[in-house]
């Protein structure tokens, strides 16, 4: 990877902010499913709430790019977070019932067009160098919150799950507003964004969508577009199906409360080898091959996770700190190989219809793993072991058509 120091200026705020997020972000998502059960909300019922967030989401992703360009990408990331972060926050502090999750689905999923803004606003000044050390520093800031959900376990088995929650999400609001007013003044427009704002500028949101159509079509004929679709596709169906994790490793694995939440700080130990002592001796390879490569690694951790010894700490220790560090490589290449690979004047149209189309895709797949789970636990973790292995044959299949491009 590249020094940190050579990363331009919006990268580098970016990453410097970025364990205020790390913080809270993945202990809100690791702990949510306890929290609603407490609450009353049956494993259907979180099922719903998530396939709701995911086609709030779908509406979101065909605004992303038109609002990007017009508005510019450090304004969109600001304005946007604050709903989707701070106001969802407050929403989940003072839930009482399914509904409150819902109207939260909703206003979370605000958080698509920030994806869109945000990436860009990161990764677009930089080289395609740099990129993968870019996204490598993201994705490993965010499996340092492991060590927040350990903390948070602490605290809920403390307090109770309720308070210990509540108090969370308006800490929380507080420190993230905080977080994305800091980002807005650490970081500036970058050069496509002033390029497009000018452009855009005078033009309605509706003629900026429609006018995504012709370029939309464009995609879609391009084999490399495809099948990368089918990769971010299957990065956050998975997704979907690991929120029934945490549930499963106490209710089917008989694990303690401690280690459940010890699993995700051991999962930034490992990602901390493997980003900064493996893969810079890994040159050879191509950001293609690592990507088939952490379908692989992905595939068979989840294997060795349904097959785990019930009641057996020592198995969650090795196990699922692997499919995390895993997936956290997953996501850094899959970002790398779709940025590198696409035109920078393109990059926010096809960004935003590969994340529209893969949440199009997605919108059944919550309801179908809280399903599956209330069925049998070891189903949809099955589902995920499949989609796992489509991932690697269509990871592998793209060398033909980037050696084209």
């Amino acid at each position: 990877m590249t020094g940190f120091r050579s990363l331009p200026r919006n990268a580098r705020s970016c990453i410097a902010i970025e364990p205020l997020w790390a913080f809270f972000g993945p202990m809100v998502a690791y702990y949510m499913p306890l929290y609603q059960r407490q609450l009353g909300l049956s494993e259907v019922q979180m099922g719903l709430v998530n396939s709701a967030n995911i086609a709030a989401g779908l509406l979101f992703y065909t605004l992303a790019a038109p609002i990007t360009n017009k508005f510019g990408r450090r304004n969109t990331s600001m304005w946007l977070d604050f709903i989707a972060w701070s106001l969802s926050m407050v929403l989940w502090a003072i839930s009482r019932s399914f509904l409150w999750f819902l109207v939260a689905a909703v206003t979370n999923a605000t958080v698509r067009i920030v994806y869109v803004s945000w990436n860009l606003l990161i990764s677009e000044d930089a080289d395609d160098g740099q990129r993968a050390t870019i996204f490598s520093y993201i994705n490993l800031i965010g499996t340092f919150g492991g060590f927040t959900t350990f903390a948070g376990g602490m605290i809920i088995a403390s307090a109770g799950i309720v308070p210990a929650m509540r108090g969370i999400f308006w800490v929380g609001a507080a420190i993230l507003t905080l977080m994305f007013i800091l980002r807005y003044f650490g970081t500036s427009e970058t050069k496509t964004g002033v390029y497009l704002k000018t452009k855009t500028k005078g033009q309605s949101l509706l003629r900026l969508v429609w006018q995504q159509v012709p370029s939309a079509r464009l995609a879609l004929r391009d084999p490399f577009f495809i099948r990368m679709t089918g990769i971010y596709f299957i990065g956050n169906a998975v997704l979907s199906i690991d929120f029934f994790r945490i549930l499963y490793m106490k209710d089917v694995k008989g694990l303690s409360s401690f280690v459940v939440s010890a699993v995700p700080a051991l999962s930034a130990v490992v990602s901390l080898v493997i980003f900064f002592f493996i893969l810079p001796r890994q040159k050879a390879l191509k950001n293609r091959e690592h990507l088939a490569n952490a379908f692989l690694a992905c595939l068979a951790a989840q294997v060795l996770f349904i097959l785990m010894p019930k009641g057996s700490p020592l198995s969650a220790i090795l196990i699922f700190p692997s499919l995390q560090a895993s997936y956290a490589l997953l996501q850094t290449f899959r970002d790398t190989v779709f940025m590198n690979s696409t035109a920078a004047d393109q990059k926010s149209d096809r960004f935003s219809l590969i994340q529209a189309l893969m949440m199009f895709f997605s919108i059944p797949v919550g309801w179908l793993a809280g399903l599956l789970y209330s069925t049998a636990p070891q189903l949809p973790f099955i589902l995920a072991s499949i989609l796992y292995a489509a991932g690697f044959l269509l990871a592998r299949s793209l060398h033909r058509y980037e050696q084209q491009r």
